[in-house]
C-alpha cells in the first residue's frame, strides 16, 4: 500500500472545505498499511464551542455540521493528524466530528449536514480508501462504557466507518448512538458515482496495483480505489 497521502481536502460535493489552524496535534502518524478506517464522533455541543476544545485538545481531522454564526452547515479540515480518541487514533486515517447530539433512539442529522457527512464520507472513499461500510447492522450500536462492540477486535483489522463506541478500550464514549449507518453510508455510496469512485472501496493489493499501473486498470471496470 502507497505510504503517501493526501493531507488536506478542498470540497466534498457541494461543500467546500475550509482549512482552521492553530490546533495542537501530538505527532503519532497513522498506521498506513492498517486496513482503512474513519471513526465518527459527535461533538455534543455547538460549532464554536466545539472548536474552542479542540483548540486545546481531543481535535478530529474534520468538523462539520451547523454553524450558527455563519448561519450554515460547514466543513472544516483542523489537521492532518487526529485526535479525538483516547488511545489507537494511529488505526484511523480519518476522524470527523460532526455537530449533533447522540441519540438512543435511530436517528440521522438534519438533511443538510447529512448531506455534508455523506459527501466528506464519498471523498474519504475515493482518496484514502475507506469502504462505505459499517462492521454492524443498523440498531446495534456500541454503548457507553465497555461493551461488545469495544472487545470485538474489529477495530483495526476491518476496514471502514467505525462510531467512537465501537472504539477498544480505554474509549468509553458511545457517539454516534444509534444513527442510521445504512442511510448515510448509502447516501454517500450514491455520491460517489458523480466522483468517480465504486460503491464499494477498497484498500489493498488492488489498491496498489491501480497506483502502480493506472493506464492498464483504467482499461478494465474499476474494482478498487487508491489513494494520491
Amino acid at each position: 500500500m502507497a505510504g503517501v497521502v493526501k493531507p488536506w481536502l478542498e470540497q466534498a460535493g457541494k461543500f467546500p472545505i475550509i482549512h482552521i489552524g492553530g490546533i495542537p496535534h501530538f505527532n503519532q502518524g497513522v498506521v498506513l498499511n492498517a486496513p482503512r478506517t474513519g471513526v465518527l464522533h459527535t461533538t455534543e455541543g455547538g460549532w464554536a464551542g466545539s472548536l474552542a476544545i479542540f483548540k486545546t485538545h481531543f481535535a478530529p481531522h474534520f468538523v462539520l455540521g451547523f454553524d450558527a454564526d455563519a448561519q450554515k452547515v460547514r466543513i472544516a479540515q483542523l489537521g492532518t493528524i487526529g485526535a479525538a480518541l483516547k488511545a489507537h487514533n494511529d488505526r484511523a486515517i480519518v476522524q470527523i466530528e460532526m455537530i449533533g447530539f447522540s441519540k438512543e433512539k435511530p436517528w440521522l442529522p438534519d438533511d443538510e449536514t447529512l448531506a455534508a457527512l455523506a459527501s466528506l464520507m464519498a471523498v474519504c472513499a475515493d482518496e484514502y480508501g475507506i469502504p462505505l461500510e459499517h462492521p454492524w447492522p443498523d440498531g446495534d450500536f456500541g454503548k457507553a462504557g465497555k461493551n461488545p462492540h469495544r472487545s470485538s477486535g474489529k477495530y483495526g483489522k476491518v476496514p471502514g466507518w467505525y462510531g467512537h463506541g465501537d472504539c477498544p478500550s480505554p474509549d468509553t464514549h458511545w457517539d454516534p448512538g444509534n444513527l442510521k449507518w445504512t442511510e448515510v453510508l448509502g447516501m454517500a455510496k450514491h455520491m460517489t458515482h458523480d466522483i468517480g469512485a465504486p460503491p464499494s472501496v477498497l484498500a489493498g493489493p488492488a489498491a496498489l496495483v491501480r497506483e502502480q499501473n493506472p493506464t492498464a486498470v483504467s482499461k478494465k471496470k474499476p474494482s478498487a480505489m487508491g489513494i494520491e
